[in-house]
């Protein structure tokens, strides 16, 4: 009886995460015309721009009266030992120019303006829904904002049409020819709603493979892709960045690797000879996110609103 227990709970607990995997982080909100995210880990203004912009949204501003408020609301969601949170207000063009990340000048917002005086170039939100200027440096939690458009969520579970499922895998990739660093890598593949792409098999390192760019002339055998593998303490155990033991996944090194050159290559790469390598952490590369078509990161408009909301 306590086995079946076990069995059922263990099976719960899967469903839970499976469900939690796949619930979108961006909810829909028909007042502010769009969809909004709480960030909760503190972060510097810029650091909050990219991140909204990774995510296909923007750092939030309260356009409108509606989506100020929903901004506001938003704090419900925020821990209480944040009283503040970033908006998408800055002066960093041109100093006293202040515009929101769409480019709306400060004049033509909706601002409730805070007693606290203070000096910056960017702005911030209190809990009572007031704003105020703040050094940009500073770290607070913040919201990302995507208005809604006639944009059609694709196959692959996104907005981002340079995603393209394989039939083979499932699963749907996208390169990215902006060579990167592997950290940022995987922060821009985890923003998209994917991740680093995990070779699982040989079928699917020759998928990744053919995603090379085609170069006239020779090509560099050695031009590569960052790749969701990492080598873990003294004895360099590499493992996915799912926690996979590389045995139980595609682990076809290039002759000679990995070589932990100068003691700093603790990350994954896959180069165009179809083989993997390690590198340093901060070389900066080509990448290809993979995504799972179920793992949408918007929620679903509610049938026929999109077109009344269009309206507005």
């Amino acid at each position: 009886m306590l086995k079946i227990y076990l069995i059922c709970l263990s099976f719960l607990f899967l469903l839970n995460i499976e469900s939690a995997r796949c619930d979108p982080h961006y909810k829909f909100n028909m007042d502010a015309n769009g969809w909004l995210k709480v960030h909760q880990i503190p972060a510097t203004w810029e650091e909050a721009f990219l991140r909204c912009h990774y995510e296909g949204a923007v750092l939030a501003s309260p356009l409108t009266q509606q989506l100020s408020k929903a901004i506001e609301n938003k704090f419900s969601d925020i821990s209480c030992y944040s009283q503040s949170i970033h908006l998408g207000i800055h002066d960093l063009y041109s100093t006293g120019d202040f515009v929101t990340v769409e480019g709306v000048p400060l004049e033509s917002l909706m601002l409730k303006w805070s007693s606290f005086k203070s000096t910056g170039d960017c702005f911030a939100m209190s809990r009572d829904g007031r704003s105020f200027m703040t050094k940009c440096t500073e770290s607070r939690p913040y919201v990302c904002y995507k208005k809604l458009d006639n944009l059609t969520m694709n196959i692959c579970g996104t907005f981002d049409d340079a995603y393209r499922l394989n039939e083979k895998t499932g699963s749907c990739y996208k390169r990215h020819w902006q060579l990167m660093t592997w950290p940022d890598a995987y922060k821009i593949c985890a923003a998209e709603g994917g991740y680093l792409v995990i070779l699982n098999d040989a079928t699917e390192a020759a998928i990744v493979r053919d995603m090379f760019p085609i170069r006239p002339g020779k090509a560099n055998d050695w031009e590569n892709f960052h790749v969701g593998l990492r080598a873990w303490g003294p004895e360099r155990t590499w493992i996915t960045i799912h926690g996979e033991r590389i045995e139980d996944v595609f682990h076809d090194w290039n002759p000679g690797q990995p070589d932990n050159y100068m003691g700093i290559q603790n990350s994954g790469s896959f180069i165009r000879l179809g083989t993997l390598d390690d590198h340093a952490s901060d070389k900066k590369s080509m990448f290809v996110c993979e995504k799972d078509p179920k793992v949408k990161r918007f929620e679903e408009v509610p049938e026929g609103l999109s077109e009344a909301l269009g309206q507005y």
